[in-house]
């Protein structure tokens, strides 16, 4: 079973780079930059470098590494690495929706990498494994995925009713989209972690939902029109072929997702179990992905895999984290 590694990365800074969004975005009108679009969602503080160490270090059995770019590439890579390969955009995206600063449509090309393997993790720059892994945490003895989201109320999803907020209606078209073909509602949410995918997964969903899905996320940035990647999730689901769970377990039993029974008994159930095991010492942690008090809780958890975003706040303590963890030069590096 090969099971290659798909990153997408950008440098923010690349004065060429810049010209061309910028310049898009004086044709949209869209000067200066709100939230979605601002300049520190693209900026570069070296994640990369250690997540590619990282992954050297607690996941030597992966096959082979692309890195999905804009015409850049890192200035510390070592291209003459064999496991390394850069695509570019241009590679997988049809030129009519390039140029591309929308990360939620960059993903659904993916599948579109030249001699990906059928089974592969999709990774941003600023996610990383935090201890050895095995194959069996990401994929079933089906080789299918095995996916952690966290649960959450999605009422107002379903009752229609409107929010501002971009990411939040991304979600909602996905999960309206779901609940229409499917008569499901799931009551998650993302986390901000590694994913495992099949490539012939996203093919089908790609093929036979592409008015749907691709169409309405094929803006140049990030739309409230864009359905969310979540989206592939709940459909393999619907179709039961991945398992979802939550992040963390009880010693090793893994708490998993069942759409039919989500609500609000499920949650207060997982809360509670989740409360009594960190009480005696039995909760293990899968991931972990949010800002507050990250460092903290990395030293004390020590997660599988987990991100550590500069979006959010300062990146000081939590650049020093890295550096501090994965120390040794990989030979992905020059």
């Amino acid at each position: 079973m090969k099971i290659d590694l798909v990153y997408l990365w950008v440098d923010g800074s690349d004065e060429k780079w810049l010209a061309k969004k910028n310049a898009v975005l004086k044709s949209l009108g869209r000067m200066p930059a709100n939230h979605a679009i601002a300049n520190k969602r693209w900026t570069d503080h070296y994640e990369l470098l250690y997540s590619l160490r990282s992954a050297e270090k607690f996941a030597p059995w992966l096959n082979h590494i692309f890195i999905v770019t804009d015409n850049q590439m890192p200035k510390w890579l070592n291209l003459n690495n064999p496991k390394i390969t850069i695509i570019d955009h241009k590679e997988i995206i049809p030129n009519e929706f390039l140029p591309l600063f929308n990360s939620r449509a960059i993903e659904y090309w993916l599948h579109k990498i030249p001699n990906l393997s059928e089974y592969f993790l999709y990774s941003n720059d600023d996610m990383f494994f935090g201890k050895p892994v095995e194959p069996s945490f990401f994929f079933d003895e089906n080789k299918n995925p095995i996916l952690i989201y966290k649960e959450s109320d999605n009422k107002k999803a379903f009752t229609n009713k409107e929010t501002n907020k971009n990411w939040k209606k991304a979600k909602w078209n996905a999960l309206r989209l779901v609940e229409k073909e499917f008569n499901l509602q799931y009551n998650i949410s993302f986390r901000h972690i590694i994913t495992p995918m099949r490539k012939s997964y996203m093919k089908d969903i790609a093929e036979n939902f592409y008015s749907e899905i691709i169409e309405p996320t094929m803006t140049p940035f990030r739309e409230p029109t864009n359905v969310q990647r979540i989206v592939f999730s709940m459909i393999d689901n619907a179709k039961k072929r991945n398992t979802i769970v939550l992040n963390w377990r009880v010693n090793e039993k893994r708490i998993v997702y069942d759409v039919q029974k989500s609500g609000a008994f499920q949650r207060f159930f997982h809360k509670c179990l989740l409360f009594f095991a960190m009480i005696f010492g039995f909760v293990k942690y899968d991931c972990y992905d949010r800002p507050i008090m990250a460092v903290h809780f990395l030293k004390k958890y020590k997660p599988t895999t987990f991100a550590i975003s500069a979006v959010w706040g300062k990146f000081d303590s939590r650049a020093k984290f890295l550096k501090e963890m994965f120390t040794n030069k990989s030979e992905f590096e020059k």
